[in-house]
């Protein structure tokens, strides 16, 4: 998804990081009719390296009445076909070759959130009519907890029939007064119900629980992350000195190919956050 400056510097980072780790893959970018690039030098990086760039319908849902943005990536999955894809985030970056075999099953798959929160669950599900899964996952945070999913890193052995269950599902939790922290997280919510409809079992399984090792954040607050270097995808979030720290090899090594990679990296700097 590329909608104004800083998530279209991320993709733009995204894509030149790829074209070294995953030489073979193809990047869709979805780009909502009333959104735009924002930055000539991410535009230019994506109009050479993306395989198709693809206008989508702007997002419409409104959540506690405030434009819910994040819908671009649910329906990035709706307009991409009925393909496999994986919805990477903008503020991700994968390190090496992705085991395709590993990473498409059945099912859509996802890996644990970090940080716990609560939702009625069993409530949700029977609202759905799902079986309330007996799946538990660890997150990133090293709580327990029922299947709380990041959607930064979403593998659908069909996009377009995934897009249109979350979409399905995300409005009618978003009509649900009953569900605490709609904003900003109805996308996250309505992700394990729409993977459950989506099952042969009308619950979310193992089979849909990927290792944290394709979403490794880093986060200031957080001591020493060297282990991030080790994972398949870094979630970022727009750290620019974090990804200076921990993996300043893949930003050199991808440099001798690609040297517009430091005015992405030089923009996005704007957008680090401490």
């Amino acid at each position: 998804m590329a909608d104004g400056p800083r998530i279209s510097l991320g993709v733009a980072l995204n894509i030149l990081v790829s074209q070294r780790s995953c030489p073979g893959a193809k990047f869709s970018i979805m780009i909502p009719e009333n959104g735009g690039f924002g930055s000539a030098c991410a535009e230019e990086v994506i109009r050479k390296f993306a395989h198709e760039i693809i206008s989508i319908p702007a997002p419409t849902l409104l959540v506690e009445d405030k434009l819910y943005r994040i819908e671009n990536k649910i329906n990035a999955l709706r307009f991409a076909g009925n393909r496999k894809a994986i919805l990477a985030d903008s503020d991700t970056l994968i390190l090496r070759t992705l085991p395709s075999s590993f990473l498409f099953r059945d099912v859509p798959s996802v890996v644990p959130e970090h940080g716990k929160h609560e939702f009625p669950w069993e409530r949700l599900h029977e609202n759905f009519n799902l079986n309330m899964s007996s799946v538990e996952v660890l997150l990133g945070g090293n709580e327990i907890s029922n299947p709380w999913m990041n959607a930064g890193f979403v593998v659908c052995p069909n996009a377009e029939q995934l897009g249109n269950v979350w979409r399905t599902i995300a409005e009618e939790v978003n009509n649900l007064s009953w569900v605490p922290e709609r904003w900003p997280y109805l996308d996250q919510i309505s992700l394990p119900l729409a993977i459950a409809a989506l099952s042969p079992e009308r619950r979310f399984q193992h089979s849909s629980v990927l290792p944290e090792k394709f979403n490794q954040n880093i986060f200031y607050w957080r001591d020493d992350q060297h282990y991030v270097k080790d994972g398949f995808v870094i979630h970022h979030h727009n750290r620019v000195k974090l990804l200076e720290k921990y993996v300043p090899n893949v930003i050199i090594w991808v440099r001798e190919l690609y040297p517009i990679i430091d005015n992405v990296i030089a923009e996005l700097r704007a957008f680090d956050e401490n």
